[in-house]
């Protein structure tokens, strides 16, 4: 967990800038479950941190709004260096392993075609 205090279990991504995927080191896959995951200066300047989340679309509203909702676990994750891609359970539910591999990558290929544009 990214933010631990919200109960969302995050998958998180590290991206370079020719869009593939980074090792993340043991120092950050170590840390404590309970502990939030800052980012360093020259973590963030290594590439781009993807923080997925799961919601669903009609279920676990009271714990979404106690937490603020999508809006603030968007700013919360950027404030820690994270970009937060929203994971849209009912519908991952329904994929096997592989269509969840795709579904993946497609959005990283989405936010990171975002993303370009909003740098230019």
């Amino acid at each position: 967990c990214v933010l631990p205090f919200t109960g969302q279990v995050n998958y998180v991504l590290r991206v370079n800038k020719e869009m593939e995927g980074v090792i993340i080191g043991e120092e950050k896959r170590q840390r404590g479950k309970f502990e939030v995951k800052h980012l360093k200066q020259e973590d963030k300047d290594e590439g781009v941190w993807i923080a997925f989340y799961l919601t669903h679309p009609h279920r676990k509203r009271r714990s979404q709004m106690k937490t603020g909702g999508l809006r603030v676990t968007q700013r919360l994750l950027n404030r820690l260096g994270y970009s937060g891609v929203v994971i849209n359970l009912e519908e991952w539910d329904t994929l096997d392993r592989e269509q969840k591999k795709s579904m993946i990558r497609r959005k990283v290929l989405q936010f990171m075609d975002e993303k370009k544009l909003t740098d230019c």
